[in-house]
Parts: C-alpha cells; structure tokens; sequence
C-alpha cells in the first residue's frame, strides 16, 4: 500500500489559514487607517461615534493588534499550530455572530457571505486543524 505524502484535509487547512491571513490583513491596514485619519473624521462624526469620549486612534490600536494576531495565526495554521487553530475559531465565531447583526439591513448580502466563510473556517479548523495523523 502506498503511504499518502499529504495528511487528510490539506486544502480545508489552506483555505482556513487564507481566509485568517486575509481577514488579519484587512483588519491591520483598516487600523492603520483609523489611526492616520483619526483626527479629521473626529471632527466630521462628532459625537456620532460610538464612545465618542474617545478617540478613533484607540478603535485604530485594537484593529493594528488583533489584526497582527489574526494574521501570524492565519499563517500559523498552515504548520498546524494547536495556538493558532483555537485563535482562528475564536476569531471566526467571533465574526459570524457579528455578522448576524448585518442580516436586517441593505447590507445582508455582505452578511451571508461573511457567516458562510466563517462557518466553513470553523469546519476545517475544528475538522482538519488537528495535529494528529489521520488515517485515509
């Protein structure tokens, strides 16, 4: 019998380990951008934003940071990473339920396509994103 030279679900683990990089990248340029363009949309959405005592370079700072965790996570679950596989799930759970919120407005095809990558993240992380060997 020949051995298999990939482990079972190489291409959920591909996919998921994309889409976390992507969303991680996405989510540090969207930070960066808070924290360069803060101070002219302060003053255009005064007192519109939420927690308007604060400023956009807090919200800037959080989007920089989870956005660098996501993304070394995405490329982390590429080597299988246990660490990495528990952050994508997090992450992804996080989003879907956030996404929920999305479904009433003009926005809702935005919505669906966001939980559908995310619960098929979850199902190969969850599935797949194990470090044990699986046997065909």
């Amino acid at each position: 019998m020949v051995e298999p030279t990939t482990r079972r679900g190489t291409g959920w683990i591909v996919f998921a380990g994309i889409m976390l990089a992507l969303a991680g990248a996405v989510m540090f340029v969207n930070g960066l951008w808070a924290l360069h363009a803060s101070t002219a949309i302060e003053n255009g959405f005064k007192g519109q934003l939420l927690f308007s005592d604060t400023d956009l370079d807090t919200w800037g700072w959080i989007y920089v940071a989870v956005g660098a965790v996501i993304f070394v996570a995405g490329l982390c679950v590429f080597a299988r990473m246990q660490w990495a596989r528990w952050v994508g799930i997090l992450a992804a759970m996080v989003q879907a339920i956030l996404a929920f919120f999305w479904i009433f407005t003009s926005y809702w095809p935005a919505a669906i396509a966001t939980i559908i990558i995310d619960l098929l993240v979850i199902h190969a992380l969850s599935a797949y994103g194990d470090d044990r060997e699986y046997a065909l």
